[in-house]
């Protein structure tokens, strides 16, 4: 990790956390081995776990805060205040950066119109149908990107620092990040970005399924933005996935 003096930072790399030690380890080393020529800060909002996620990672910064509750959005929001970047990157700690992941992040930010960003992502099992829906997902955000309507996915979401404190951090929600997303784009210009990738958990498709997995989304989104989608997705039974990640 390039260190620099707090006011020329470019980013600052916030992972937020909860009983992840069988994963965050492989996030935390993908994130320090970044060879780049831009200086940044590695920063670990812990909602305070029971295992061994908190010592992993004070293995890799000196930056740990265990946060007042739980929930990603207060995780990100309790990092971010500890930020000095100009750049914030929010990775979530079952997801790994791959080289190069934070040269091309800086490169699309030159654009200094660009307030918001998100790499294209693939799974880390490999099964055909894994792989068809990364292949679906992936493709869908590139057309919504190309037409000015990005959806930014939460697990790697970049922003510039200023507007991440002129709109207050994130709403302490279900979906922040996709209601940090919506936010962003009716601000200024967001982009997703295919020509780099992160690799992220499968775990939810794996359990729950495709559509149990859409049709848990769905019924998040309307919880948080208030308003329907438009259709009524198959109604395929609740999902049993039960983490820390879409809690208040």
């Amino acid at each position: 990790m390039k260190d620099c003096p707090e006011a020329i930072m470019d980013f600052s790399v916030i992972v937020p956390a909860f009983n992840e030690e069988k994963r965050i380890r492989a996030c935390l080393e993908s994130i320090v081995s970044q060879r780049t020529g831009r200086s940044f800060e590695l920063i670990v909002a812990d909602s305070g776990s029971t295992d061994g996620t908190v010592a992993i990672a004070r293995e890799y910064t000196d930056k740990v805060v265990v946060c007042s509750g739980r929930g990603t959005a207060r995780a990100r929001n309790e990092g971010a205040r500890l930020a000095s970047g100009d750049i914030l990157v929010f990775i979530d700690s079952d997801t790994v950066a791959l080289p190069g992941y934070l040269d091309t992040v800086y490169e699309a930010f030159r654009d200094h119109r660009l307030l918001g960003a998100s790499c294209a992502f693939r799974f880390t099992r490999r099964s055909p149908k894994l792989m068809g829906a990364e292949y679906v997902t992936n493709v869908y955000y590139v057309l919504r990107s190309a037409f000015c309507a990005a959806t930014l996915p939460g697990f790697n979401l970049c922003m510039r620092r200023d507007t991440f404190e002129l709109l207050g951090g994130f709403r302490l929600c279900h979906l922040e990040d996709l209601d940090m997303s919506i936010k962003l784009r009716k601000m200024g210009r967001t982009r997703y970005i295919p020509r780099r990738m992160v690799v992220t958990s499968s775990r939810r498709l794996e359990q729950d399924g495709i559509l149990c997995t859409l049709r848990y989304y769905g019924d998040l989104f309307e919880a948080s933005q208030g308003r329907r989608l438009g259709y009524e997705p198959v109604k395929v039974g609740e999902s049993k996935y039960d983490d820390y990640i879409h809690r208040e």
